[in-house]
């Protein structure tokens, strides 16, 4: 017989709230063109999947948009600055959960802890973004489990913020932007 493992439930709200908080923030912030340092242009808005999480209706995704610029001079596509590790298909505190959780943890325990903090994953997934994501992530320990300090600092980011007010792109990027550099 298997036990779910225990998880203090203000990690579980504090991982929660930093993931979803995040949903239809805007980035477009501009950056010069990677291939020859042009001037972009702007180009349209495209909404990428930050995560995956789970709420009591079922699995629902967390999106925000990113803007892109074409490069005036030579013609590349780029993307505005985004809280996103290049390739890959989560949000980078999503990414560093991952690397952190699987330093102490199999991957499939990993993937087991994340959905019991109300992240939608799985263990081939894990493993693959722990192998394309080899920079060093910090953490700190809550409870026994290393949590990634760009969740703590998106999440205290996003309990301090103003409903009435959107959240901004640089302050996401600024609070997740521990590890981005």
């Amino acid at each position: 017989m298997h036990r779910r493992p225990f998880i203090s439930p203000i990690i579980v709200d504090l991982v929660y709230q930093a993931v979803s908080g995040v949903s239809g923030v805007h980035f477009t912030e501009a950056v010069p063109c990677p291939v020859c340092s042009g001037m972009p242009v702007s180009h349209d808005i495209k909404k990428r999947r930050f995560s995956t999480v789970y709420t009591p209706e079922g699995e629902k995704h967390v999106y925000v948009f990113v803007k892109r610029f074409h490069c005036r001079d030579c013609g590349h596509l780029c993307y505005a600055k985004a809280p996103f590790y290049e390739k890959s298909r989560f949000g980078s505190p999503i990414v560093d959960l991952c690397i952190s959780l699987s330093r102490n943890h199999t991957f499939s325990h990993a993937a087991v802890l994340m959905n019991r903090m109300g992240i939608v994953i799985n263990r081939g997934t894990v493993r693959k973004t722990v192998q394309n994501n080899v920079h060093e992530v910090r953490a700190t320990d809550l409870f026994g489990i290393e949590i990634p300090d760009s969740i703590l600092a998106l999440s205290t980011l996003v309990t301090n913020a103003d409903p009435a007010v959107p959240l901004r792109g640089e302050d996401v990027l600024l609070a997740c932007m521990g590890d981005l550099e």
